[in-house]
């Protein structure tokens, strides 16, 4: 559709992630948790592995515990006999318990990554189908870059929470509640000054948390915009060198990317002051505890093998503590991802099915408007009180200025839209009492900018009806005026073309969208701006086709071109969102309305224009007129 005439927007949201609001762990596990369902065995096994590595970490220092008490230190007494064979069996057990935890760290990680991977593509396909239903408004208000950054980025850091993250969280916690167990045992004095140190790691987390959670927000909202930046100017490239403004471009996604740096640095010197500061605490905290268990061993207490122990499980333990000190940090940025692809899900289409519609029937009288008012935002009508009928087999030609509302007319039409009064009507069928699905086999959309794929002319052709013969796909060409110049293109129909089908000509490329029209086989046609932006060369190429799609069909087509609306059976003629004319060509010319002065502004209001007549139908041109333009070369 025309952007032009879809009217304002309704408090465009900024698409930054200062609008969102960070997801806590627990709404992030309830939101996310139905795609980790399906993966449960999976999660199950990671969590098995987590346990067995926990178990392994605690066997670590068991086997140095007696390589001291038995072998190196044993106590004063006289060496023991069997020492070889003790000393072995320490060998053994060390390289034993170093394999077990390689082996059981492999199986856990590929575990992780298979869930993870699992995880991410449910979320990111779901995401996908969201963002396909959501309404024509999301969409023009939310920057593609920023719509991309979500289906990748986002959901990238939102797999890492719900797996490797909250897995590794829940293993640290239970070795660390293992070794507090085991310590007690051992010492429980040194068990004491080593939990006191835990309230000073909290209040080092705290301080940094709102600093952390501000950051990765700006970070995130930063990055959106860099993505925009660049889709926006490689979808505009040809305006971009048609103006030479290569350098200017270049200069702001410089800016934006300068911009990028600065957020990911800001973040990242935080994360490194953050864990420089819960470094420095657990450095002084094992350095004093460790001078404690020297002086306990030294009363006798503790056994050299005991300190080893309890010098590896400190070791061990202030790692797990420092990583679940960060757990809030890791918890805030994957929060700040998570709230984005949430707010999307959240969204509800405008346009959605009623729980009792109906199957669509072809019509069999008519299409109609009925007292239709619309406005994308209150207060802004952009249609006021239209009555159109369109008897089935006829075509209708709505023409206007622009900002008349003529594309909003065609997107309440096709329901892409709909309506803020009256109704509009398939038959007597309210489209709002049909389904969407059933409508859309019927109600067929040309919309202006004939969209076309990075595939070949075929696939093109055959895109709402894949399973299309070749005998039919190439009938649609010829009813389309497409055909010759297919057959000229390098590999005719299996010719690749290029995105967006840039290397045809914009009347090629509409006529090819005709063709997938025909193919598709709707009894009503909705054709929006078939021939804005073509010269006159292309403009009677893609007229004779319109006039060979429409035969047969019932035809509204939207355009502010009189040479398209001249051959239409009745032309209703809008302005300022209101039906201000209607009737035939030749009625309209001898009003002297605007439908007039339009026509005179094109050029089209002779005497030979002025009469609807076989010598002014594009059927009766000369041959010379007839000759479709040469076809443009397509890459290889």
């Amino acid at each position: 559709m025309s952007g032009t005439d879809s009217g304002p927007d309704p408090a465009p949201q900024h698409s930054g992630t200062s609008s969102v609001t960070v997801m806590p762990a627990r709404t992030i596990l309830r939101t996310f948790g139905p795609f980790l369902r399906p993966q449960w065995p999976g999660c199950v096994l990671a969590g098995l592995l987590a346990v067995a590595g926990t178990g392994v970490a605690l066997l670590k220092p068991w086997p140095l515990k007696y390589l001291f008490d038995e072998v190196l230190l044993p106590g004063g007494g006289p060496v023991r006999p069997d020492v070889q064979s003790i000393l072995l069996l320490i060998v053994v057990a060390l390289a034993g318990v170093a394999l077990l935890d390689s082996l059981v760290g492999a199986a856990r990680s590929y575990a992780l990554t298979y869930v993870g991977e699992r995880v991410a593509a449910a979320i990111r396909t779901r995401l996908y189908d969201h963002l396909q239903r959501l309404s024509l408004s999301y969409h023009e208000r939310t920057p593609t870059g920023e719509l991309t950054t979500r289906l990748t980025g986002d959901v990238d850091k939102v797999r890492g929470l719900l797996t490797s993250t909250l897995v590794d969280a829940s293993t640290n916690a239970l070795t660390l509640l293992s070794m507090v167990g085991v310590l007690l045992v051992l010492d429980w004095q040194l068990s004491v000054a080593l939990l006191l140190v835990l309230p000073l790691l909290m209040l080092t987390v705290a301080s940094f948390r709102a600093r952390i959670r501000a950051v990765e927000e700006n970070a995130r909202e930063v990055e959106g915009d860099l993505a925009a930046v660049a889709q926006e100017s490689l979808v505009a490239v040809k305006l971009i060198k048609a103006t030479g403004r290569e350098e200017h471009e270049s200069r702001r996604f410089r800016g934006r990317s300068d911009d990028s740096v600065a957020a990911v640095l800001r973040t990242a010197r935080t994360s490194t002051f953050f864990g420089g500061a819960v470094d420095a605490v657990v450095a002084v905290a094992v350095a004093g505890l460790v001078g404690l268990g020297a002086q306990r061993v030294l009363a006798g207490a503790l056994t050299p093998g005991d300190l080893v122990i309890f010098t590896s499980y400190l070791r061990d333990f202030f790692g797990p503590t420092r990583a679940l000190s960060k757990l809030p940090a890791q918890l805030t940025r994957a929060g700040v991802r998570a709230a984005r692809i949430a707010d999307t899900l959240k969204r509800t289409p405008d346009v959605v099915d009623r729980p009792d519609a109906r199957v669509a029937d072809p019509p069999r009288h008519r299409i109609a408007l009925e007292g239709v008012g619309f406005a994308y935002a209150p207060g802004h009508p952009v249609l006021r009180e239209v009555d159109l009928t369109v008897p089935v087999g006829t075509t209708l030609a709505v023409v206007g200025p622009t900002g008349a509302g003529k594309s909003t007319i065609a997107a309440l039409l096709c329901r892409l839209q709909d309506p803020t009064s009256g109704r509009v009507l398939l038959d007597d069928e309210d489209l709002r009492d049909l389904t969407s699905d059933s409508l859309h086999t019927h109600v067929g959309l040309v919309p202006q900018e004939a969209m076309l794929f990075r595939a070949s002319v075929r696939e093109n052709i055959a895109y709402a009806r894949p399973g299309a013969s070749a005998a039919e796909i190439e009938h649609a060409a010829r009813v389309a005026q497409a055909h010759d110049f297919v057959l000229a293109l390098p590999d005719g129909y299996d010719t690749v073309l290029a995105e967006r089908g840039a290397t045809l000509s914009g009347g090629q490329r509409q006529r090819l969208a005709l063709a997938r029209a025909v193919l598709q086989d709707c009894c009503v046609l909705v054709l929006d701006e078939p021939t804005t932006g073509l010269d006159a060369r292309s403009e009677d190429a893609v007229l004779r086709a319109l006039q060979q799609v429409s035969s047969g069909r019932t035809t509204v087509i939207i355009t502010h071109r009189m040479a398209a609306a001249m051959t239409a059976d009745d032309i209703v003629v809008l302005d300022a969102g209101r039906v201000v004319e209607r009737g035939k060509h030749h009625q309209l010319i001898a009003a002297g309305g605007l439908y007039t002065e339009m026509c005179r502004l094109q050029g089209l209001t002779g005497p030979s224009t002025a009469l609807h007549d076989e010598e002014t139908s594009y059927e009766h041109r000369s041959a010379r007129q007839l000759e479709t333009e040469p076809a443009q070369p397509s890459p290889t």
